[in-house]
């Protein structure tokens, strides 16, 4: 009993309070906020708090046996209910008001309560956060200095645009050593921001196909008025001139500099380019449109990717996907039952969710093995993972379970596939989520 005192007492004291939730429940969990509740008149402005936002990009981070973001109970938050959110061990989390309401367009100063000891992570002494308005990225980089423990709180400010009206402002997390108790956000008319004109459309614009089978993009840095300085910049991809940029055709954002490489386009196919700059007054129109083409239609006979992770030789960095979010685990995996089995490393992060990898430039119509890459290093029940796949449009594993295929948690196994080129030389392989998320740790195609 006095072990176990002193273990509660040692998780306490690193803010780990949500491991005691348990171990992490079959389904995501939901989000007790839907992000509506309305603000809280205050001193100078409006107040609204992290625990009624509409929380996202949910992990399990098995370490503490717990999904985040979580609710942590805090005695100095300023709420009533005591509660914060904990955005700390997740990749993609994402917390969002979208009922910022303001009276007048104009610039205003968001004002968020935070606390933060160093807990699992020593070394990290302030942990960034990116914020979105209205759907536009104001900053990738806002830091929040560690407070000293999670009880002792402090509040960093970003000046932002707001609509008159309604407003959504969301925090995502851009590292897993994400921010911990995130209590409040107050609003306040006015700021230190100057920065209340859009900057100019980017010009000398142009796209050109390069060496290395890929659309170079280049332009002139935007013109912004005094006071205001170009944040980042947006890319807007279409295959019909005159196309109109979306967010389903954006193919990059946050773009620190004037040039851009588009690795993604197929083959023999005209595409149309604009580019947009983006200041803290927001967009600018976009630019003059731009064309190119890849002419030739490179051949490979293999390819060796790292799911969700980065090169490890012979496996290159995680690309050619679509969809699903990245899963890291640091665990001992078990490649004694496998041939050919890939560096442990490989194993130890994964792509899950619902996802799919579109591996493009082999011969139409050849013939290939696909090989496939798991470790289950979560669950340990039968049943408690599965998911199918298809290639090309063709369910070819119904129902797959890392843990019943390969005996044992933190083991790898190997799925070994044939299948044929489309006609225009593409294997298009795609994981659907039956029971919890599809996982994948590699996919070899030879």
């Amino acid at each position: 009993m006095k072990r176990a005192f002193l273990v509660l007492l040692m998780l306490l004291s690193l803010g780990v309070g949500a491991a005691l939730a348990g171990p992490c429940p079959a389904q995501f969990p939901t989000s007790r906020g839907n992000g509506t509740v309305a603000g809280v008149p205050v001193a100078g402005g409006t107040q609204y708090y992290f625990k009624d936002t509409l929380l996202n990009g949910f992990d399990c981070f098995e370490e503490l046996s717990s999904w985040f973001p979580s609710y942590i109970t805090s005695s100095n938050a300023t709420n009533p209910a005591k509660q914060t959110v904990d955005m700390a061990y997740t990749t993609d989390g994402t917390a969002t008001f979208s009922n910022v309401v303001v009276p007048t367009a104009g610039t205003y100063t968001l004002t968020i309560r935070y606390a933060f000891a160093t807990g699992l992570f020593p070394g990290v002494l302030a942990r960034p956060e990116g914020i979105k308005v209205n759907g536009t990225v104001m900053t990738v980089d806002l830091n929040f200095p560690v407070t000293g423990d999670f009880d002792t709180f402090s509040t960093v400010t970003i000046a932002v645009p707001l609509n008159a009206g309604q407003n959504t402002v969301q925090v995502f997390n851009v590292a897993t050593q994400s921010i911990s108790r995130l209590d409040s956000m107050t609003v306040t008319a006015g700021g230190s921001n100057s920065c209340s004109v859009l900057p100019q459309a980017p010009g000398g614009f142009s796209a050109a196909e390069d060496s290395n089978n890929a659309i170079a993009l280049t332009w002139n840095a935007s013109t912004t008025p005094a006071g205001c300085t170009v944040g980042y910049y947006n890319v807007f991809r279409g295959t019909t001139s005159g196309f109109i940029p979306s967010a389903a055709n954006q193919v990059a954002t946050v773009v620190s500099g004037t040039k851009y490489k588009d690795t993604t386009g197929m083959c023999q196919t005209p595409y149309y380019y604009v580019v947009q700059a983006v200041d803290l007054a927001g967009l600018s129109v976009t630019s003059t449109q731009a064309s190119a083409s890849i002419s030739q239609c490179p051949t490979v006979s293999s390819a060796q990717i790292n799911a969700g992770g980065s090169a490890v030789a012979p496996f290159i960095s995680d690309v050619d996907f679509e969809g699903g979010s990245i899963l890291s685990h640091k665990n001992v995996i078990d490649l004694s039952g496998v041939t050919n089995a890939a560096p442990m490393t490989v194993y130890q992060d994964a792509r899950q969710g619902n996802f799919t990898y579109t591996l493009a430039g082999f011969v139409p119509g050849s013939s290939h093995t696909v090989r496939l890459h798991f470790a289950e290093t979560y669950f340990s029940t039968v049943g408690s993972r599965t998911f199918n796949i298809s290639i090309n449009g063709t369910q070819v594993m119904t129902n797959f379970d890392i843990f019943a295929a390969a005996g044992a948690k933190n083991k790898a196994v190997i799925q070994e596939l044939t299948g044929n080129a489309d006609s225009s030389g593409t294997f298009v392989v795609t994981f659907t989520s039956v029971v919890n998320n599809s996982l994948l740790s590699a996919i070899e195609i030879n």
